[in-house]
């Protein structure tokens, strides 16, 4: 019988023996150069899984940064790139200690309490005196120099720069849970559709015999697992919208093929 559920990371530890923990990274193609974010999807899962959202649907493509201000942030997300632009619904504010407006940080840009959507900025120094207002979901790993490079453009009046810095393109890296060797892989599965909304089917290039099949998030949460011989279909219409791996193992616990699948309602 399939079965849907939630478990957490421990759980996961015990079904693979391994612990699931890596969080999504992000990549900036800009018309400046190219710099990486790791998001805190443990820490802030609402505010971090909304962009990733975005970011699946490739919102934030040719989008500009259309706030700069030099030695604080710079700011971008927005589709009309006048400042008061959005997906067209708002998000929950979430906050932890843990997440904190310092240097290099990615926070939740805002017009007042829960009004988040799209637009987001890059803390250039320490603005701390911004928590709790405005929530932190991620950090520049790679490349600060570009964002650094970004701020000190030339703007006008209402800071918006005089010529566009645009974001080309943002995608999500291909980073694995870690303990997988994605070199080591011996089975090939195709997934369809991706993004997937009701229904994700998956098809192996071969019988796998006395095999299971999972889904997990980023931070280590089972949410469907079965047995898998070749062909099999996951529900996903009770999921929340996201990003996923799927994982098939066999009888001695060891991975034979992992695919990562987009949620989208």
């Amino acid at each position: 019988m399939k079965k849907l559920l939630v478990y957490t990371a421990i759980t996961m530890s015990l079904l693979f023996g391994k612990r699931v923990s890596a969080q999504t990274e992000v990549i900036f193609y800009t018309t400046m150069g190219v710099f990486e974010v790791e998001l805190y999807d443990t820490l802030q899962p609402i505010t971090a899984g909304n962009f990733i959202s975005l970011v699946v649907e490739k919102f934030y493509d040719e989008i500009i940064f259309h706030r700069v201000v030099e030695g604080f942030v710079i700011q971008g997300g927005d589709p009309m790139g006048t400042g008061f632009g959005g997906p067209g619904y708002t998000i929950d504010d979430e906050f932890d200690p843990l997440a904190s407006n310092v240097q290099k940080a990615l926070g939740m840009a805002n017009a007042g309490p829960n009004t988040g959507g799209s637009q987001f900025y890059i803390n250039m120094v320490d603005n701390t005196y911004l928590d709790p207002n405005y929530p932190v979901f991620g950090i520049v790993i790679d490349h600060f120099d570009v964002v650094e490079a970004i701020s000190h453009v030339e703007v006008n009046g209402l800071d918006k720069p005089l010529v566009p810095v645009v974001m080309d393109s943002v995608r999500i890296k291909q980073t694995w849970p870690t303990g997988i060797n994605t070199n080591v892989l011996v089975l090939d599965i195709s997934v369809s559709p991706n993004p997937a909304t009701d229904i994700i089917q998956i098809n192996a290039s071969e019988v796998c015999e006395n095999c299971n099949v999972s889904l997990i998030n980023n931070t280590g949460q089972l949410f469907w697992e079965d047995s898998f011989s070749g062909d099999t279909q996951i529900p996903a219409a009770d999921l929340p919208t996201g990003l996923y791996f799927i994982i098939v193992s066999n009888e001695h616990q060891q991975y034979l093929a992992v695919k990562r699948v987009a949620i989208e309602h």
